[in-house]
């Protein structure tokens, strides 16, 4: 039977110790267990979420979800402005993102979040690539309408633009 995920992340962590000790820290390993550790704070953010459903009353519960919803979300925003530059390197991706920019900036800036998915999905589907997991989580609706325009603003700005040229 697999360890639950919040064991392995402290073996990991414990792991991470001794390699600090031992003056051998793995950069891969710490990637690793931020993963791990951002898998855990979505679980809790959804198991507040239904928290906050039950105790609509409980300020404190509230407000508990709303801090980590936030951290997650700023954590969403920093992710997808990642996948946004990466995704710039595929050439197929960047031309069609550069064709459509402005429409699907302002369908995002309209908030219309159904026409913008649709837009997007569809230079996916087209270029035949992956649609990316964190993409599809800015498009919840359990995120603001700003919240949704920061998210994708954010992607965005990854991928539209010009290229910096190395010297």
């Amino acid at each position: 039977m697999p360890a639950l995920p919040e064991v392995r992340l402290g073996e990991k962590l414990q792991e991470l110790g001794k390699q600090l000790r031992e003056g051998e820290p793995k950069v891969e390993q710490f990637r690793e267990a931020y993963d791990e550790l951002r898998k855990l704070n979505r679980r809790l953010q959804e198991l507040l979420q239904w928290a906050v459903e039950q105790r609509r009353d409980e300020k404190e519960l509230n407000n508990l979800y709303c801090q980590v919803a936030g951290w997650n979300a700023s954590d969403l925003v920093e992710h997808l402005k990642r996948t946004g530059f990466r995704l710039k390197q595929d050439r197929v991706l960047k031309e069609a993102f550069d064709r459509q920019g402005y429409r699907i900036l302002e369908l995002v800036r309209a908030g219309k979040r159904d026409e913008a998915f649709h837009a997007i999905l569809r230079i996916f589907v087209s270029a035949k690539r992956e649609f990316p997991a964190h993409l599809v989580e800015a498009f919840k609706p359990v995120y603001s309408d700003t919240l949704f325009r920061v998210f994708l603003f954010s992607f965005l700005s990854g991928i539209l633009g010009k290229e910096q040229e190395s010297e």
